[in-house]
């Protein structure tokens, strides 16, 4: 066939989708809904994928965690992980003299929740942490005013805090806390500072924090409370290229401090931002293969309708193929016609599904938590996709009118 032949068809083609507009349309509102439907997958499945990258990053490019549990997500630590001994500052300063990898090492130890007062007021949900001068440098996380925990605080064991933001809006709604004593678990404690936007993790505010020198929380809170109290390390490698290097580095001087032989496995885990993405990613795959599968239905559902549709298209103009036939007309022209319809038909729906997917995902990113991406890839296969399933689902109805007798069809009532 030629431009010109081709150019005739896609012409006949639009005037029998003019001339069946009800029926176009319906057929154009299936494939849109497959289409909406793959989009708006892949617009959760990449916002998820870039809200959890996003997340870590806020951590630190290039930080590492080392606790006693294997890391995990959404799962608990089983019974040999809960019985497994716990970290201690002295396993820090091995770290610290040991790995020339690393550039910064903050122990950090957390209590899930503790009631903090302010005379009259009181927040019953801040995390408390026991921290050192180095949390700051190693997570990027800096102080916004006042000062933060020092050397002095944590060989004294002083009685100072430093509030998260969210803290201070509940304690100090019109206060400078700068000098004010607070209770923290019934102790009083003297704030000494602020700290700066911290954001959320996973949906949790990370500004809703208290931070005390760790020689202090060890002062007043049992160390081994689990699950209310954990104590972690978080490391920083020189660079992100350092990374391999000093997991190995902390990999050796905690299984020898833990005493693990040769052939056992780690009593311990070292998590860092590739380790938790691999992580994530396994545990999602499985989740991504069902949405994928949703999509692929909705698809499918949408070509049936096409086929459908125009097989009825064959039936009804089953007389007008006779007479194209008998003028002249090849198979080839007639089933470029047929297929150029049913392209054309789902080509419109896939537009109108992109258009209302993206549409769909710039609302929900503005009203709902969830977050939605579509990437330009993702439109490009979104079309491609639409255009596929007219070619696939409308090449039978297409084979079976070039395929027709033109004196039979000529005969056709």
């Amino acid at each position: 066939m030629n431009i010109d032949s081709l150019r005739e068809a896609a012409v006949m083609a639009f005037d029998t989708v003019r001339e069946n507009k009800l029926r176009s349309g319906l057929t154009i509102l299936g494939v849109t809904v497959g289409v909406v439907t793959v989009m708006f997958m892949v617009s959760i499945i990449k916002g998820l994928n870039r809200s959890f990258a996003s997340q870590l990053e806020s951590l630190g490019s290039n930080t590492i965690f080392v606790a006693k549990f294997s890391p995990s997500f959404g799962k608990p630590p089983g019974q040999e992980e809960r019985m497994r001994k716990e970290l201690t500052l002295a396993d820090a300063e091995a770290l610290r003299a040991d790995c020339p990898s690393l550039i910064g090492v903050a122990p950090i130890q957390r209590k899930i929740s503790e009631i903090v007062r302010y005379k009259e007021k009181q927040s019953d949900t801040p995390i408390l942490f026991g921290a050192t001068p180095d949390y700051e440098f190693v997570l990027s996380q800096y102080i916004g005013y006042g000062r933060f925990i020092t050397d002095i605080d944590v060989q004294m064991r002083s009685n100072i805090v430093v509030l998260g933001r969210d803290v201070v809006k509940s304690l100090f709604p019109e206060e400078d806390p700068i000098g004010k004593e607070i209770k923290i678990a019934g102790n009083t404690f003297t704030v000494v500072g602020i700290m700066g936007d911290l954001g959320t993790f996973f949906g949790q505010s990370r500004d809703n924090s208290v931070f005390i020198p760790i020689s202090t929380f060890q002062k007043y809170w049992k160390t081994d409370d689990f699950p209310e109290i954990i104590l972690s390390i978080i490391v920083r490698p020189k660079d992100r290229a350092a990374v391999p290097n000093a997991i190995d580095e902390i990999t050796q001087v905690m299984r020898k401090r833990r005493n693990v032989k040769p052939g056992e496995k780690d009593n311990f885990g070292i998590s860092s931002q590739d380790s938790l993405l691999d992580i994530y990613n396994q545990l999602t795959g499985a989740t991504y293969l069902v949405l994928t599968a949703v999509s692929a239905v909705a698809l499918m559902i949408g070509g049936i309708g096409v086929m459908n549709i125009m097989l009825v298209s064959v039936t009804e103009r089953t007389k007008e193929i006779g007479i194209r036939k008998a003028v002249g007309a090849t198979q080839l022209s007639i089933l470029s016609q047929f297929l150029i319809e049913a392209v054309f038909l789902t080509a419109i729906g896939g537009l109108i599904g992109l258009a209302i997917g993206e549409i769909s995902s710039l609302l929900m990113n503005k009203y709902s938590p969830l977050p939605a991406y579509i990437p330009w890839w993702a439109i490009v296969i979104g079309v491609g996709v639409s255009a596929g399933v007219g070619i696939v689902f409308g090449l039978y109805p297409a084979w079976k009118a070039a395929r027709l007798n033109p004196i039979d069809a000529l005969r056709y009532e």
